[in-house]
């Protein structure tokens, strides 16, 4: 009886050994357009050709600046920078502000409310911050496509920072 089961093992090893080999003699070889475009995730959002996405890293210690928030372009130099250990500071519009947050695989979320400044801000102003805020405490979705950090929030919102020097 151990005389089979050994057999089977072993042919099992083989076979495992073997089809990955067989699997590439028989594949038909891609246009090397096709090819460049999986290496490099294409334009289908860091997903290869079966539609499975592709692990896409945080950008830390990088600074981003925000070029689009709901779709405007805010008055004001906004920017964020997180680091490694998940320690952030940044500047809203009116506070600069400081804080750790939790990076998941796709979510981005505060341990707890980030410390700012207090300083007074005209009306227009305030509102900006209000939606900054709003998107940035919501545990938004993060998306990196180049050097656009896109930060969507959990009820609404958009985010749209790129990497500067």
């Amino acid at each position: 009886m151990n005389k089979l089961f050994s057999i089977l093992a072993a042919a099992l090893c083989v076979a495992m050994i073997t089809a990955p080999a067989e699997a590439k003699k028989h594949a038909k070889p891609a246009a090397d357009g096709q090819a460049q475009e999986q290496q490099q995730g294409g334009e289908d959002g860091g997903k290869d050709s079966g539609g499975i996405p592709r692990y896409v890293p945080f950008p830390h210690n990088r600074n981003f600046t925000l070029k689009e928030i709901n779709g405007k372009a805010p008055p004001v130099e906004m920017w964020i920078n997180i680091d490694s250990t998940g320690r952030a500071n940044g500047f809203s519009g009116c506070k600069n502000w400081s804080g750790v947050f939790v990076i998941g695989p796709d979510r981005l979320g505060p341990r707890a409310m980030p410390a700012t400044n207090e300083r007074q801000c005209d009306g227009a102003l305030a509102g900006i911050e209000r939606d900054y805020w709003g998107v940035l405490l919501s545990g938004p979705y993060w998306d990196v496509k180049g050097d656009t950090l896109t930060l969507k929030g959990f009820k609404g919102g958009v985010l749209k920072f790129e990497r500067s020097l």
